[in-house]
């Protein structure tokens, strides 16, 4: 049987690829060094395949077929899409056994996930892909999630999705080491006169919660709520996904900055998956609130 040996959430805000130059060169070190440290044990463990979850930016579908879940069951993939972002553009392997056997235990256990033979793969997994494997060889099992276009899938049901996405996982019989990893978020505003805002303040709140294993005090919130830290910050969906693959358990955050050349409050989590974490980088430091109040307004 499989085993979730790595779990993780990375923020994916593209100019970590493509301005990375531009953020303060502690804040940057510190977010790199994170990635840096789990590409590592990713290699110590000897991982043969990885998840990834993250949103769907009109790359693959528009509105006239919008899923909320799609997974993808092809052989291989394209990535990434955006011409600009400098990571070469290349076939990503697939595994097609790991993810046709996600798409049958989920659609047996509550779930109607889309799948897809082919791909496109944005900056939401790229870039940190990119970190996890520089030599795009990894084995890579894409999920695409609606973290942009109303109505969308409450919270709690992302987190409900995870728990049956950690039991297929770990209910198959292809593999040995998986990865589980979700990105996008934190805080950040996309297409309005907020763009460049981070609320710190609740990106500290949300990074607490994961580091206490109080995720159940998210998985209420409201998509206005939500909103408080940006419609960008709907990605938070992915974090509370892999939060479900983990049961809940709490997880360790080794770096939070609020890059204001990346226009997002950039954060790394890791989960402990009983082979240890990644040395850490620097955690999360600073007072939380108390609620996800935003600051500003």
């Amino acid at each position: 049987m499989a085993e979730v040996v790595l779990a993780y959430c990375s923020s994916h805000a593209p100019m970590m690829s493509s301005a990375r130059e531009a953020a303060p060169k502690e804040q940057r070190e510190h977010f790199i060094g994170a990635l840096d440290a789990i590409r590592q044990q990713a290699r110590d463990l000897d991982v043969q395949a990885c998840v990834f979850l993250s949103n769907e930016h009109f790359t693959n579908f528009f509105l006239e077929n919008f899923p909320q879940i799609c997974v993808g069951v092809g052989e291989r993939n394209w990535g990434p899409t955006e011409e600009w972002l400098p990571i070469d553009k290349v076939w990503i392997p697939g595994h097609e056994g790991l993810a046709n056997h996600i798409m049958r235990e989920t659609l047996d256990n509550g779930f109607d996930p889309a799948f897809s033979h082919l791909l496109e793969l944005d900056h939401g997994i790229m870039t940190v892909y990119y970190e996890l494997d520089q030599d795009m060889k990894l084995p890579l099992v894409p999920i695409v999630m609606n973290c942009a276009v109303p109505p969308l899938m409450p919270v709690w049901r992302w987190y409900e999705f995870g728990k049956q996405l950690g039991a297929a996982i770990r209910s198959f019989e292809g593999l040995e080491r998986v990865a589980v990893v979700g990105c996008g978020g934190l805080s950040h505003w996309i297409g309005n006169p907020r763009v460049g805002d981070i609320n710190e303040e609740f990106d500290r709140w949300f990074c607490e919660r994961l580091e206490r294993g109080e995720i159940d005090q998210v998985l209420d919130m409201k998509d206005d709520e939500i909103e408080l830290a940006g419609n960008g910050n709907h990605e938070m969906r992915t974090w509370v996904a892999v939060a479900g693959v983990m049961g809940g358990a709490p997880a360790d955050v080794l770096a939070y900055e609020a890059i204001a050349p990346w226009i997002t409050g950039m954060a790394v989590a890791q989960w402990d998956t009983g082979r240890g974490t990644a040395r850490s980088v620097g955690n999360a430091s600073g007072a939380a609130p108390t609620s996800p109040v935003t600051a500003g307004d």
